[in-house]
């Protein structure tokens, strides 16, 4: 028996939608799943049925099918999107196929056209993923899936570029691809922190970035002696305001395609760019012994629950916590309402660190800091590996049932 073709369709224009959705009713591997009237209810919609295709008009109130479609492409990588538009110019085809489309139809098109064009590309879809899976059980013995670190502090001045920065270098240590996102567009310090000297930096990339994949964003990379590769803010800060939310997510999606761990540093401030959290697989929250932090991060926390981040992924670190402030590690487990994850001590060397670009985990290796922070690395690595066992012992079940 051939498999059920689930298939949501996103037009603004109702009578439209009907006139599709009637044609696909006679194409019986065919089930319409759903209809979208813009792009925010196509991705929602997309995100909640999870069909194997959606067929998608261009211009659209709200959010436009381009950046719909760029947006499903990351967040549901095994949904194939079908552009369908009045517009037949080349400048548009492009533009889908960035954004990720894997076929454009032109408006008016035949029964014929559209029930061929979905087939065609759920077949090729099919074939895709499953090849891919294969060959990295093959290979692996269980299906790679790279993780996007963020670290995070709702306050500034507690460690946070220090914690992502040592954190990449560990995971590099254990033969691990590592790149490092400085999001500090305006103020970041990943570069200086590493005593890199840069020329091109994320402010250069998303200038390209339509024209970009997995391999041609690696020469906006600049690798450090330790093997981590860093793409680093902007060298002005007014260049910060070029970078959007979209950029960002594009680009994480390329680097997890050629990487194991993509550390993501942050700002202090939820801009647009940071608010890409939801690809995250782990949020590191820094804290430190000091009630302006614990306040802040609990609003933080607050925060994600509103932008319906489950706060499952954040692993509370607190740095310093060998200081005597008057608050006591037990407060922040209080005030934060979770367990605590990693304790970093005061480390007298962290000024000679940064001040000579040199990271701690190379200075001082056997320091009471450096010693902690790779029992952090470990701590995630063996959350990642279980995590990976479980899914691939999941996806075994899966296919014995339906052998």
């Amino acid at each position: 028996m051939s498999d059920l073709i689930r298939v949501l369709i996103v037009d603004d224009n109702e009578d439209m939608r009907g006139n599709i959705r009637k044609i696909l009713s006679f194409e019986s591997r065919i089930d319409v799943v759903g209809e979208a009237a813009d792009g925010y209810q196509a991705i929602d919609m997309a995100a909640k049925y999870k069909p194997d295709i959606v067929l998608m008009d261009i211009n659209m109130p709200g959010l436009d099918g381009i950046s719909a479609t760029e947006r499903i492409s990351l967040k549901c990588p095994y949904t194939s999107v079908i552009v369908i538009s009045v517009q037949g110019e080349n400048e548009y085809l492009k533009r889908a196929m960035l954004a990720g489309a894997k076929e454009y139809l032109i408006k008016p098109f035949s029964p014929e056209d559209i029930n061929q064009t979905i087939l065609n590309v759920y077949e090729r879809n099919k074939e895709r993923t499953t090849e891919v899976y294969a060959h990295k059980v093959l290979e692996q013995g269980y299906v790679q899936a790279p993780k996007v670190i963020t670290v995070f502090s709702g306050k500034g001045g507690v460690g946070k570029s220090l914690i992502a920065t040592n954190l990449a270098v560990g995971l590099a240590k254990l033969h691990k691809k590592v790149v490092i996102v400085d999001l500090d567009l305006m103020f970041g310090d990943v570069a200086s922190l590493f005593n890199l000297k840069i020329k091109e930096t994320i402010y250069h990339l998303v200038q390209e970035i339509e024209r970009l994949d997995s391999e041609s964003i690696l020469s906006y990379l600049v690798e450090t002696s330790s093997k981590v590769r860093v793409l680093a803010a902007p060298i002005r800060p007014e260049q910060s305001e070029m970078i959007t939310g979209v950029h960002v997510e594009k680009i994480i999606r390329l680097l997890k395609e050629t990487h194991d761990y993509v550390i993501v540093d942050t700002p202090s401030q939820l801009t647009d760019p940071v608010l890409t959290l939801e690809q995250s697989d782990f949020i590191l929250l820094v804290n430190t012994l000091s009630v302006p932090v614990l306040r802040h991060n609990k609003n933080f926390l607050e925060i994600l629950k509103s932008l319906s981040v489950p706060t499952e992924r954040v692993r509370i670190i607190i740095n310093r916590a060998t200081l005597d402030t008057g608050v006591k590690i037990k407060d922040v487990k209080t005030a934060l309402g979770m367990e605590l994850y990693c304790l970093l001590p005061e480390e007298r060397f962290v000024d000679l660190s940064i001040n000579t670009g040199e990271p701690l985990l190379e200075m001082k290796a056997s320091s009471r800091w450096s010693k902690e922070m790779n029992k952090l690395v470990q701590q995630i690595i063996a959350e990642d590996e279980r995590a990976k066992s479980e899914s691939w012992i999941k996806r075994f079940r899966l296919g014995r049932k339906r052998a």
